[in-house]
């Protein structure tokens, strides 16, 4: 039967099998022949749809091209796509330390598992795979925390997840793919962990041993403020208003690869004014003079005079409790030592949620939840005993004054 065009793209044709068979251009090769694709079927009808699907999803492929010019197929393998969403979409838009831990995923990681699979061929399934073996037997090298062939802590492969749908959803975006495969995965819940604070008696024992350290100052603003670890470490003397007994925090100090590195902090919430203590500030200016003139930093690093090294920090923190007899916890530890002791003296959360730099108070809330449940016992209690004692009381009697 001789070929019939469908409504001008494209032909149809019954071949000598039976079958029908439907044919359209598809450009050219390298060497300026034209290139031809075909569609089988058993009918007609079922040959002219074959057919049509094909030259629609050939447009929408030459269309990705077209628009997206710095890729040579419309379908790359995941291995491919990364390294274009890392260079065009990710370095010098979001933060350096943030990119290269997205690079070091996909170099380690994510492309020696999954980067040969092409994007359309990439679903749930691949993705939930991959993240569960990193999580059972991902290790690639020995440290302290775990032998090679060991799995990998729950927090590292949610980052791994975080990058993964971050660059397929840009393949969403750009038209790639219609769906995000990794929006489907889900990953162990992380077993709560109790959370370690300083207590109210153990304070003096550990602040008697920063004095001997000339870190004093340091610690005291930390524990009455709650400060992050980048952000204490990042603060200036500029930053500190004596007249109004605050200080303003608006950067955090990290260490990167090559450096350390200072930032704005992530969210709006965190670029926040805090009020001191009398004591916190008389401390502070007696720092201050102590410090050659012309210092810059509240707290450098006695070593380099610039920005204090985070592990050197916690090196010394431990170091302290040690000596302090106390058990050893995070520096970020302090940081809910700070609320929780805030909490325990009657604190509003709304106020600690703002000095914490919380992005909303019900955060706040559920991570101090066990304080203010004791909280609310304590207040529970009170009333009790306050309504028992009443009822046990003489009532007052009536007093009739005559006409």
């Amino acid at each position: 039967m001789m070929a019939k065009r469908q409504n001008g793209k494209g032909t149809l044709r019954k071949r000598k099998d039976g079958r029908w068979e439907g044919r359209f251009n598809a450009g050219v090769d390298d060497n300026g022949k034209k290139k031809v694709k075909y569609v089988l079927a058993k009918t007609r009808s079922e040959c002219a749809v074959r057919l049509k699907n094909a030259i629609e999803e050939y447009e929408k492929e030459q269309e990705i091209i077209d628009r997206c010019d710095f890729l040579d197929d419309p379908n790359p393998t995941l291995k491919q796509w990364s390294q274009v969403w890392l260079t065009s979409y990710c370095k010098g838009i979001i933060r350096d330390a943030t990119y290269e831990n997205y690079r070091f995923f996909f170099d380690k990681y994510i492309n020696p598992n999954m980067g040969d699979i092409h994007l359309k061929s990439i679903s749930t399934v691949n993705c939930q795979q991959f993240l569960m073996k990193m999580y059972t037997t991902g290790r690639i090298i020995s440290t302290k925390r775990g032998k090679a062939g060991t799995g990998l802590s729950l927090k590292t492969v949610k980052n791994f997840k975080i990058a993964l749908h971050a660059c397929l959803q840009k393949a969403v975006n750009e038209g790639l793919i219609e769906k995000n495969p990794v929006s489907g995965v889900i990953l162990p819940k992380e077993p709560k962990k109790e959370m370690q604070t300083l207590k109210a008696d153990e304070l003096g024992a550990f602040l008697a041993e920063t004095k001997k350290e000339g870190l004093y100052e340091f610690y005291f603003l930390e524990l009455t403020t709650g400060l992050r670890l980048g952000e204490i470490l990042a603060l200036e003397w500029s930053d500190l208003d004596e007249n109004q007994k605050v200080i303003r925090v608006n950067k955090s100090a990290r260490r990167v690869k090559g450096g350390m590195e200072v930032n704005p902090p992530k969210t709006q919430a965190s670029i926040r004014t805090i009020t001191i203590s009398d004591e916190c500030l008389r401390l502070l200016i007696a720092l201050r003079n102590r410090q050659p003139v012309g210092t810059k930093l509240m707290f450098p690093s006695p070593v380099t005079g610039s920005y204090y090294d985070p592990k050197a920090v916690t090196k010394k923190l431990h170091k302290l409790q040690e000596r302090a007899g106390i058990p050893q916890i995070r520096f970020h530890d302090l940081r809910h030592s700070f609320a929780t002791l805030s909490i325990e003296q009657g604190m509003d959360i709304k106020t600690i949620s703002h000095m914490l730099g919380h992005t909303d108070a019900g955060f706040t809330m559920n991570t101090y939840m066990h304080v203010t449940d004791t909280m609310q016992q304590k207040v529970a209690d009170t009333m009790g005993d306050l309504l028992k004692e009443k009822e046990k009381s003489p009532k007052k009697k009536v007093v009739k004054i005559g006409a």
